[in-house]
């Protein structure tokens, strides 16, 4: 009688151990993908160790973002109740967004991956690489993030003019200086100030991070006897003298930006080529055709808009490749109100509709939207469009002629 209450003691024990282990086993799944990408992960950080160009904080910011992306969201449009975005972006196929006093980070399923929070007054983005770069113009802080946390922040004794973030991570920022009209200073990824060099008498527009964080740019803008000019410079991090200058008279350069780590875009109101070392490799001729906007993507894809005879509503789309080299012309019916690409994609806004081009130029989607969309950004085969209350999601490959709610 003892043995079998015994038996029937252990066979309940061992159902109950069966039991746990099942249910044990419904989060499996999960923590065998948590554990793959751990895994992936520190042998990326191994080899990182060997070869250079991946920091352990990389791998903590990639682990926290693949974490935090689990499961999905309620899909777009992503409604906003009326509040302005100020700045937005793409980088590693998610969104980044501005507000007044938040920093948010979406995926395509519009689930947000973090919700931080701000104090700046007039904030700006640069970002790169799955990092962004916010600083407040006109005030004296800045601060780098992941996509999940703010990695460092600083405050300068000067007032910040604007700034760049380059694919390594390299920050550089131009502001105010005590003995001079502006300076610019470049932090590494160890937040340590790794170059400074003052400009006596103009004032510092534009910078720019070659991807390699090895050399860097500045156009200043300057007046002389009532006329307007601009010049450009190309510093090597080792020397404050510069590897290359361009003076450019009676021309407002508004934009450098590196298209890779020895070619150069050069951005004015009436300049608009790309510079190879320490030559001008290619002139745009803009003598009847004016600059109208400038957007380079993450991998250094850029995309040119110039007015047609100066019109306001006929465009001319140009889009060249990290070489510089010219991938294809189009020309465009209507207000452009703003242009993006990934490098396989290029999208057009109008007043109207969004027009995604492929490589060669030729229209592989096509939507129309609602007239107060503002900005349009490209991920892949996801476009998206945001407006004052929404964020919508298109698709970069098809015809879609109903705006999506």
């Amino acid at each position: 009688m003892v043995d079998e209450r015994r038996k029937r003691q252990v066979k309940k024990q061992t159902k109950s151990r069966k039991k746990s282990i099942t249910i044990s086993s419904k989060n499996a799944k999960t923590l065998k993908l948590i554990a793959i990408i751990f895994v992936v992960l520190l042998l990326v950080a191994l080899a990182a160790g060997q070869f250079g160009g991946v920091t352990f904080s990389t791998i903590s910011d990639n682990i926290r973002t693949a974490v935090a992306g689990f499961g999905s969201g309620d899909g777009y449009p992503y409604r906003m109740n009326g509040i302005e975005i100020t700045d937005a972006g793409v980088t590693n196929s998610d969104l980044i967004l501005v507000y007044d006093d938040t920093v948010k980070v979406l995926d395509s399923t519009a689930k947000e991956l973090s919700n931080i929070s701000h104090t700046y007054d007039h904030p700006v983005m640069s970002s790169n690489s799955g990092r962004a770069l916010i600083y407040d113009v006109g005030a004296k802080t800045f601060r780098v993030q992941s996509k999940t946390r703010v990695l460092y922040e600083k405050e300068l004794p000067y007032m910040i003019l604007t700034g760049a973030m380059g694919k390594d991570g390299t920050v550089a920022i131009a502001s105010r200086a005590k003995d001079a009209q502006s300076m610019l200073t470049v932090y590494n990824t160890k937040e340590e100030e790794i170059f400074v060099w003052k400009c006596a008498k103009e004032n510092i527009i534009s910078c720019d991070v070659s991807d390699n964080g090895r050399l860097f740019a500045v156009t200043v803008l300057g007046v002389d006897n009532g006329s307007v000019y601009s010049k450009v410079y190309i510093f090597n991090k080792n020397d404050t003298e510069p590897e290359a200058s361009f003076e450019y008279m009676d021309s407002a350069v508004s934009s450098v930006q590196f298209l890779s780590n020895e070619t150069l875009f050069v951005f004015g109101n009436n300049i608009c080529q790309v510079i190879k070392g320490d030559k001008v490799k290619e002139n745009i001729d803009v003598s009847v055709n004016t600059p109208y906007k400038l957007y380079i993507s993450d991998n250094n894809t850029a995309v040119v808009v110039l007015s047609k005879y100066s019109s306001t509503t006929q465009k001319i789309i140009k889009v060249y490749d990290k070489s510089g080299s010219e991938l294809f012309t189009q020309e465009i019916d209507g207000l452009v109100k703003s242009v993006s690409t990934d490098g396989k994609y290029t999208g057009v806004l109008t007043d109207e509709n969004i027009q995604i081009y492929n490589k060669k130029g030729k229209l592989c989607g096509e939507a129309s939207v609602n007239t107060d969309s503002e900005k349009i950004l490209i991920s892949g085969r996801n476009t998206y469009v945001y407006s004052a209350d929404k964020i919508e999601q298109f698709s970069s490959v098809k015809n879609n002629n109903e705006v999506t709610e």
